[in-house]
């Protein structure tokens, strides 16, 4: 794994990424993080796509990182009350347009354009890779000029909340969504139930989707009490789904993980 400090002049924003080389013809995944998190989180699933053969970008978001979370709260802030600052904080505007501009910079300088390249992510990085393949968003679209061949999202926001209500309906390419039965709270107000409407917005034939018991808004990303049955199913699930389109086949899901999963198909 390499670390890479990009900046953007344009817009004066640094980018930092963690790199897991593969080679250079071989495919690319672009990860975006979730609120709060860096470039060095989520390695259970870029070193299980390097395995797989994909070059993996995992994209740090400096004005939603670490750093911004922890400006949020102080030692003592309840959880509830932590949920309703996220909240805020996931809605300020300039954060949502520079978020899907961050993901298109990182594909323009480390991919070659005709490189076959998904996108993916957790909670907000959830938004930022459905923007990036140009959903229509509350502050605007990010469509650009180059193809992406498919996206994986993790805990993502409900229709309406990020991406406008129909904004889903415009997605071209194969959609994996995931969520857990206790997949809430981040921001406050939002449950898995509500999660699984991304699913049911996307357009039929294009989308799978899968509920994993148990599963809890932050175990996707590693972080708390045995979270290893969830990063497992997690990783397999989701090796699956990339080797599929890949191959350009239908994915056929692992069966004995150690999460139950509920699969959601046409």
């Amino acid at each position: 794994m390499q670390l890479l400090d990009l900046h953007d002049e344009a817009r004066a924003r640094p980018i930092p990424v963690a790199f897991y080389p593969a080679d250079e013809s071989a495919p690319w995944l672009l990860f975006s993080v979730g609120f709060g998190g860096g470039r060095g989180g989520y390695a259970y699933l870029a070193r299980a796509w390097n395995d797989l053969g994909f070059n993996v970008a995992v994209v740090e978001h400096v004005g939603s990182n670490l750093a911004v979370l922890q400006g949020l709260g102080r030692r003592g802030t309840r959880q509830s009350e932590l949920a309703e600052k996220v909240g805020e904080a996931v809605r300020d505007e300039a954060e949502l347009r520079a978020r899907p501009q961050d993901l298109w910079f990182v594909r323009r300088f480390l991919c070659s354009p005709d490189s076959w390249v998904g996108a993916a992510g957790h909670s907000f990085g959830s938004y930022t890779a459905l923007a990036a393949l140009g959903c229509e968003t509350v502050v605007g679209s990010f469509a650009g000029e180059l193809p992406w061949q498919g996206a994986l999202v993790l805990s993502p926001q409900p229709p309406g909340a990020m991406i406008t209500a129909g904004g889903f309906g415009s997605v071209e390419v194969p959609v994996f969504t995931v969520t857990g039965t206790r997949d809430s709270g981040m921001p406050a107000g939002i449950d898995f139930e509500a999660r699984r409407q991304v699913y049911r917005a996307l357009p039929a034939g294009l989308r799978w989707g899968a509920v994993l018991k148990g599963a809890d808004h932050m175990s996707f990303a590693a972080v708390g009490l045995n979270t290893a049955p969830v990063t497992e199913t997690v990783a397999a699930l989701s090796c699956e789904f990339w080797s599929a389109l890949r191959e350009g086949r239908e994915p056929r899901w692992p069966q004995g993980l150690p999460v139950e999963v509920q699969f959601e198909s046409d």
